[in-house]
């Protein structure tokens, strides 16, 4: 038995290696602060632990459609046009597996062995395995203060290749927390769209923004394609409910891929997320955050004093 050559390729997640000796250090009994992963200290609302109970009980718990379920989808459509003021077709937009099912899709349907994907070093240490594992080629790119620890048109130029196919910028970034500006990410775009290439728009983080607002690639072009999910600001880790918008020409593909990896997103984790779009406590925990932020700059600036 032989492991797959592309494996060699392939990072650990370290922070689920973390997670695991973390839970491991409890089941000991020990008190654990858990820093390691991404995730609310929050629980998830009780409205949407509600929905997805509720849905279980109802002991119809079966396959939804590949695409996610329309009413689901339609929710989605109309948060873009209440918060961002665009309209998105519900037959762009996929429910997917978490964010990672969403990358998956969105990467499979548009990558070629070979092709050359731009990153920001910082980035999600993931991304990279994504590609990777479609035999697609990553290129860092080093970012620092002066373009706030983001991609920039300007860097997008230099480094763009011809082997090179696409880029993936995410804002509010991981791990640094930075938003990229509208103005450089409409640059960023329209670069992208100059070389043909795609443009690939990690927006998880959205929702969790303080000091100044933040723009969704959608803003800009239709010509992106947009990575979601309900785990960061609706407080859904481990629902595993993600979202993804593509260009129109890639729906077909995108539908087709969904089918036969994933065959559709957890039926009770949907009907879960349904309840997840107007509630005020949300907003409530996003203030909450901030106290915290607030306490933890303040705590570091003094034990640095």
């Amino acid at each position: 038995m032989q492991v797959a050559s592309r494996m060699e390729a392939i990072t650990p997640f370290y922070v689920m290696e973390l997670l695991r000796r973390a839970k491991q250090l409890e089941a000991q009994g020990r008190n654990i602060v858990h820093m390691e992963i991404g995730e609310p200290d929050f629980a998830t609302p009780q409205p949407i632990i509600d929905a997805g109970v509720a849905y279980i009980k109802s002991e119809h718990v079966k396959y939804t459609p590949a695409a996610g379920l329309p009413e689901l989808r339609q929710k989605i459509s109309d948060y873009y046009r209440q918060c961002y003021q665009l309209s998105v077709p519900i037959e762009r937009l996929f429910i997917t597996p978490g964010a990672s099912g969403a990358f998956l899709l969105a990467l499979g349907a548009s990558l070629n062995p070979g092709d050359e994907v731009l990153l920001s070093d910082p980035c999600y240490p993931c991304n990279q395995n994504f590609i990777r594992l479609y035999d697609a080629k990553v290129k860092f790119v080093p970012v620092y203060a002066d373009t706030a620890y983001q991609l920039s048109a300007d860097l997008l130029r230099q480094h763009w290749q011809a082997n090179t196919r696409a880029t993936l910028i995410a804002s509010p970034s991981n791990p640094t927390g930075t938003i990229i500006q509208a103005t450089e990410l409409k640059k960023c775009i329209d670069f992208v769209n100059e070389q043909q290439g795609l443009f690939f728009s990690d927006e998880i983080y959205h929702g969790l923004v303080y000091e100044q607002g933040v723009a969704s690639a959608l803003e800009f072009s239709d010509q992106v394609f947009v990575i979601n999910s309900f785990s960061k600001y609706f407080g859904m880790t481990g629902w595993r409910v993600g979202w993804l918008i593509v260009p129109e020409e890639y729906i077909q593909a995108i539908e087709k891929l969904a089918q036969n990896i994933f065959i559709s997103t957890p039926s009770h984790s949907q009907y879960a997320a349904l309840a997840a779009e107007t509630l005020q406590e949300l907003e409530k925990r996003r203030q909450e955050f901030a106290l915290k932020r607030d306490f933890f700059v303040c705590t570091f600036i003094a034990l640095r004093v």
